[in-house]
């Protein structure tokens, strides 16, 4: 038997209705755990009072219109519907079929309902959903894990961590109590930022970052004095915990409407850089990064991204080994 949450947002009527919707779309045998004893209900109220708060009237709405739909066709409540019948009324739902409401909303809802019972399912328990990592345990997933051996990159099957399954807590992580590093971080002094510059620079990195980070290195070991500017806060060990679903509410809430702000000065009409990417017209300017990418590629360009930028950092390093100007 699985505990009955407190409810922050949900009625419990609607914890009911929206239970039966996640229990056709991840039914489950009796050897295996259900929506329920994983707790994906727990994990939705309590996004929503949250990361996932403007999604809330959506819910209510929806939830109330699949009622109404199914009492017309049915002449109950869809949790009390039989499992026959709530899958045909999900499927309406899915296809925006159902009557009396809007075909583009149906869709929509629906969208966010999968989401988010992905989410419950799969998350770190920390979120308040996978509840003692079933839906980890479920899958074969082992969990949050800093590095994974030689071995374990190159393997062909899943990599199972010798049954141990580590989630955040684990690892000493709170959503309420974030990790702090310690007061001594060698070679790190603040102050030293303002200080005048101990001498000349070869390059000025503008944010290393996933693109930059891999460069600084490459660059300053072909003896070039490399500086990086980086805006906010030092990174901490927390900055680096493999927490998809954080890392998911940030870039939903703060990358967006951050890159759709801003307006790169640089660009040209025609094109953005040169195949070493240079910016045109604007010598010892490179663009290091996803704003080469003329459009979205559709699948993951991190590893291209990665190999642009080498080369890049190769280019300007022979011709500075050869005695010419970038």
């Amino acid at each position: 038997m699985h505990e009955t949450p407190n409810l922050l947002v949900f009625t419990a009527h609607e914890a009911r209705t929206a239970e039966a919707i996640f229990a056709r779309m991840f039914p489950s045998t009796p050897d295996e755990p259900d929506v329920a004893e994983i707790g994906v209900i727990p994990y939705v109220d309590r996004a929503l009072t949250d990361a996932y708060a403007d999604s809330t009237e959506m819910y209510r709405q929806g939830l109330a219109a699949l009622d109404r739909v199914a009492e017309q066709q049915y002449k109950t409540r869809f949790a009390d519907c039989t499992p026959a019948q709530q899958d045909a009324l999900i499927s309406g739902l899915e296809r925006g079929s159902l009557p009396d409401m809007d075909s583009s909303v149906q869709k929509r809802f629906f969208d966010v309902l999968l989401a988010h019972l992905q989410e419950g399912l799969f998350a770190d328990p920390e979120y308040g959903g996978n509840r003692n990592k079933l839906g980890w345990k479920w899958l074969g997933h082992p969990g949050i894990w800093m590095e994974n051996s030689a071995e374990e990159n190159l393997s062909a099957e899943p990599v199972t961590k010798g049954g141990i399954i580590q989630s955040l807590a684990d690892l000493g992580y709170s959503l309420e109590k974030p990790l702090v590093e310690p007061d001594g971080i060698p070679g790190f002094d603040p102050r030293r930022s303002v200080e005048p510059p101990t001498g000349p620079a070869d390059v000025v990195l503008v944010g290393v970052g996933a693109m930059g980070g891999i460069v600084a290195p490459l660059l300053a070991k072909a003896g070039l004095r490399v500086v990086g500017l980086e805006a906010g806060p030092w990174r901490s060990k927390e900055s680096f915990i493999p927490d998809e679903l954080g890392s998911a509410y940030y870039c939903r809430a703060n990358m967006g409407p951050k890159f759709l702000a801003e307006v790169p000065r640089w660009r040209r009409s025609d094109s953005v850089v040169n195949a070493e990417l240079a910016v045109h017209d604007t010598p010892g300017l490179y663009v290091l990064g996803s704003a080469v990418c003329p459009s979205c590629p559709g699948i993951n360009p991190t590893l291209t991204l990665w190999a642009l930028c080498v080369r890049a950092a190769d280019r300007p390093v022979a011709r500075l080994r050869s005695g010419a100007e970038l």
